[in-house]
């Protein structure tokens, strides 16, 4: 890492620390950054990893940081939702007015949403924004599939940090000035409905690239575990 941008994670850092916002460490656990919930000063500008957190029902099957995958119904750049709640409750409504599969495609059983003002992502020809719904079925939905989830490794953030031109100045934790930077965990946030329950304290990392992102689960010391690699869609890496 460059000086100026070591010395600008320090002071972030410190400035984040001031604010009663201090990272999770293998001492301290709870009220930090890294404890999977958002309270206090946290906010999505300064822990990313813990917020916004859940926020629709319980039948909504919601999991932070995931772009699930399934057959698309809709196109999100134009399909629009006020929240994930709202991202949801679109899917359930697609599934009562579509309850029969035609063809290939069913009743939605899927979402993805983008809750932050632009949702990351290496398909430069789209500026992904706040609001874009998409709608997909799931053949069997206990069984979904990821193209991202969880955080982004340093490396694939190192490898793709000028992807966008607008990306300038990236601060520690990614939270980018018009977030053009890579953060530091998947921007969307995504649900299945119809599926078992979700262990939402197993970790999983995101890497790979353009056509060829990979997903890992990691290991109680943060490393990805080989085997679990997935894929384009859930294939075996």
């Amino acid at each position: 890492m460059p000086r100026t941008h070591l010395l600008l994670s320090l002071l972030a850092l410190r400035a984040a620390a001031a604010r009663g916002v201090v990272p999770c460490t293998e001492t301290r656990k709870r009220k930090c950054c890294g404890d999977d919930v958002c309270e206090g000063p946290e906010d999505m500008n300064n822990c990313l990893a813990d917020c916004p957190g859940i926020t629709t029902d319980a039948t909504c099957g919601e999991e932070p940081h995931s772009d699930r995958g399934g057959r698309g119904l809709t196109f999100g750049v134009g399909f629009r939702a006020a929240s994930a709640q709202d991202c949801c409750d679109k899917c359930k409504e697609h599934a009562r007015k579509n309850p029969t599969p035609v063809g290939r495609k069913g009743p939605c059983n899927s979402w993805t949403f983008c809750g932050l003002p632009v949702c990351w992502g290496l398909d430069t020809g789209w500026n992904h924004t706040f609001g874009e719904c998409w709608l997909r079925f799931f053949e069997d939905p206990s069984k979904p599939t990821f193209g991202q989830r969880g955080a982004l490794s340093a490396e694939y953030r190192r490898k793709f940090l000028h992807t966008r031109r607008a990306c300038v100045d990236d601060q520690p934790g990614g939270m980018s000035p018009g977030w053009a930077c890579p953060p530091t965990h998947v921007p969307w946030t995504s649900g299945s409905i119809g599926g078992p329950p979700l262990d939402l304290k197993t970790k999983w990392e995101t890497s790979g690239g353009w056509g060829n992102m990979r997903v890992h689960r990691l290991d109680e010391a943060g490393k990805p575990i080989v085997e679990t690699c997935t894929k384009n869609g859930g294939q075996p890496c």
